[in-house]
């Protein structure tokens, strides 16, 4: 007696946690593979991942992105059809056709014991089938009763497979056997079909190719499988088939019927084809993706070898865009990356390759240019189009965009070269101010090697002390003294000497050491500042990056107690960007530290839009006047006007008012004509070391080790004055 031991077809399993790349893979190089089995660590079943099923999880929308890099268990079905190696053959079927029959058409696993021995398939099933009727034969025929029930089991078997079943004689090639699936598929009755040939049905030329393949098949013995097999059906359309072929032998052992079994895959391939596209093209554009963009580049920059022809690579970003994304939502973001992404493609020729890199980054691929001329015009071209408002459901918007342009071969021949330089040549863009194009200049490479280079000496740095703490007084003019000294931070380079804080600071924000850089700064500040004379306040420039800091108030507290710096005697001065980047959370932050005792200050007032307001929704200690406006106060009656306006505006708020770049004893006379109360700049001194400023004040100063390196700040001033003056220390002009 059959069991499902004579039946069992053995099939590498999978582990749950297999990721569904690798699934991917599988199925895609195995084509035969219907099912995978999913085994425990003790080769005890847990799932079946079907491949159909898989196929249309991965082409849904974001499908590869959210299944590629996660274990198949999340994919797997887990209660799958599983038997015991032992169980009767006949009775396993017509008990599962019964309650199961699903899990049984789409295969099902085999255990010996509890563990996992292979899978069952309808296909091995119909050939077990078959070979117990070809023995049983003159027991069934003595029991007419019997043979009944086998013709039933059969029939019931073939009718419930959802794939279509047909049998041909191995001897003309007519139809005996199709099953309801058949039907359906080929349009055609079964009644019309058996007794009848492929050459009936199908045009002479298919149906010799058809009757070919059997014979190859009736000939060898051997499984035969046609993965795509084009078939037409009754009303004219293609069935996209694929189907498997076996010999059936009859009594001598000689082919008697040829068995065959189709499935349709027109679904699966559909599911195919739209996974390949999701790794090839944006789905929220439509555009070539990276991976797509650098192919087309790659192939471009071949022909482009042999023709001697040009290819120019334009980088693209959208200058606003992530104002517009912020203050509008995701939805009239994702609109405008749409429609920013059509009207590319209509600047560009056919040929032309339009991709989307990621985000607000497109690229275009030119090709077939003999010179510039025709690289300047499409980079004008795309300026002028991403200049032009947007009508984003209902709100009008405009962004611009920047565009940055690399030419092949005087740029590089290689994609990744030329990519790297086009996008040199829009960060130049973007600074020349947006709105524009820039082609690549060697210059641009040589001034990213340097900024790499700067970049990775700051790192090293940070960990080995290289910084130190300049400070430049603040000049009381009611009091003629010094009242307090603003901490600058100097980077003493051992080969480059002094580097400008202009040139690292906005790197340290960049690359994400602004920081710990300014928490040093604190804290070496306030250390040197509790030795000072106790009238003697400090100030500390905050950048807008500690305040994303949610540790910057207990940072304080602890550069405070470390020191023993009364809280009163540390004034921090922010830049109006601070309240414009999440005003109410730093505006929080600030009461905190004002509750502390520590006096805060605006510094560069009038330099920004919003100044007046602030003033009415924080209680600042003090505002510092810019110097652009002190600079010109003697030539230009505006920049008096606006510095008699803060200094009322201060003395009736009750803040104390600073003016910045103090350089010369006729502005220091009109700034006091107009009531100014404090000043610092060139003028008072320039800014000194630790040791000369505590001298300045009458300090000796212990050797005392300097703090250990932890974050400064971003108000350090432009840079050296063009005028420079003997006597740095502080002096007071004589009447």
């Amino acid at each position: 007696m059959f069991t499902l031991r004579d039946t069992v077809s053995s099939l590498a399993p999978a582990r749950a946690d297999d990721l569904g790349k690798t699934l991917y893979e599988r199925f895609r190089e195995e084509p035969d593979t219907l099912i995978v089995p999913v085994l425990d660590d003790e080769d005890r079943p847990i799932g079946l991942v079907e491949r159909n099923a898989f196929f249309l999880r991965m082409a849904a929308e974001y499908g590869r992105a959210l299944y590629a890099l996660r274990p198949i268990s999340v994919l797997m079905d887990t209660s799958p059809l599983v038997v015991e190696a032992e169980v009767e053959l006949a009775a396993f079927t017509s008990d599962s056709l019964s309650y199961r029959a699903s899990d049984l058409l789409r295969g099902f696993i085999v255990t010996d014991g509890g563990r996992y021995l292979g899978v069952g398939t309808v296909l091995g099933l119909l050939q077990a089938a078959n070979e117990t009727n070809r023995r049983g034969v003159e027991a069934l025929a003595a029991a007419k009763a019997a043979a009944d029930q086998a013709h039933t089991f059969m029939t019931a078997v073939v009718e419930a497979i959802p794939s279509m079943v047909f049998v041909k004689r191995a001897d003309d090639h007519s139809y005996v056997l199709l099953n309801r699936a058949g039907e359906k598929m080929l349009g055609h009755a079964r009644a019309d079909m058996i007794g009848r040939t492929d050459v009936d049905f199908y045009p002479a030329e298919q149906a010799a190719i058809y009757r070919e393949r059997d014979a190859e098949v009736i000939s060898s013995g051997e499984v035969r499988v046609i993965e795509e097999d084009h078939v037409p059906r009754k009303d004219g359309s293609i069935a996209l088939l694929r189907t498997k072929k076996i010999a059936i032998p009859g009594p001598d052992g000689a082919a008697e019927y040829l068995l065959g079994v189709s499935e349709d895959i027109a679904e699966r391939k559909r599911a195919e084809a739209q996974i390949a596209r999701l790794a090839h093209y944006d789905p929220l554009t439509d555009l070539p993706n990276r991976l797509l963009f650098q192919k087309d580049l790659s192939a471009a920059l071949s022909r482009a070898a042999r023709r001697e022809d040009l290819v120019a690579v334009h980088c693209i970003d959208l200058d606003r865009f992530k104002t517009v994304n912020d203050t509008l939502g995701h939805p009239i973001g994702d609109a405008l990356l749409k429609t920013a992404a059509e009207r590319l493609r209509a600047c560009v020729r056919e040929g032309d390759t339009v991709a989307r890199l990621g985000g607000d980054e497109f690229a275009v691929v030119q090709t077939g240019l003999t010179d510039l001329t025709g690289a300047t015009r499409l980079a004008g071209r795309i300026v002028e189009a991403l200049a032009e408002t947007f009508d984003l459901q209902g709100h009008q918007v405009m962004i611009g965009g920047s565009v940055g342009v690399a030419v092949s071969p005087n740029d590089g021949s290689d994609s990744d070269e030329l990519l790297k330089k086009a996008d040199m040549a829009l960060y130049r863009a973007k600074a020349d101010g947006r709105g524009t194009f820039h082609f690549f200049e060697r210059a641009m490479d040589e001034a990213l090697q340097a900024r790499r280079a700067l970049e990775l000496d700051l790192r090293v740095a940070l960990a080995e002390g290289q910084f130190e703490l300049y400070y430049q007084p603040l000049f009381s003019l009611g009091a003629d003294r010094v009242m307090g000294c603003e901490a600058l931070l100097r980077w003493n380079h051992p080969t480059r000497g002094m580097v400008s804080p202009g040139d690292f600071i906005p790197i340290a924000e960049e690359i994400g050491l602004i920081n710990p850089l300014g928490e040093w700064v604190l804290r070496e500040a306030c250390r040197e500042a509790s030795g000072w004379p106790e009238h003697v306040r400090l100030a500390v420039n905050l950048s807008p990056a500690q305040f994303r800091d949610k540790h910057l108030v207990g940072i304080v507290v602890s550069a405070l107690a470390a020191s023993g710096l009364p809280a009163s005697r540390l004034e921090l001065e922010i830049t109006e960007s601070v309240l414009l980047q999440d005003s109410v959370g730093n505006m929080s932050i600030l009461h905190d530290l004002k509750a502390l005792g520590v006096r805060i200050s605006m510094d560069d007032f009038g330099t920004g839009y919003s100044s007046l307001s602030y003033l009415r929704s924080f209680p600042f200690d003090k505002i510092k006047i810019d110097q652009t406006f002190v600079r010109d106060i003697l030539d230009d009656a505006d920049a008096l006007a606006i510095i008699k306006a803060v200094l009322d505006l201060g003395a009736s708020l009750g803040i104390t008012t600073t003016a910045e770049g103090v350089e010369s004893v006729e502005q220091l006379d009109e700034l006091r004509r107009q009531g100014c109360g404090e000043i610092q700049g060139y003028f008072i001194s320039r800014p000194k070391p630790a040791a000369e400023i505590a001298a300045m004040l009458g300090v000796t100063v212990e050797n005392k080790m300097k703090a250990p390196l932890v974050t400064f700040s971003h108000g350090e001033k432009e840079g050296p004055a063009t005028k420079s003056w003997e006597d740095e220390g502080v002096r007071r002009q004589e009447a």
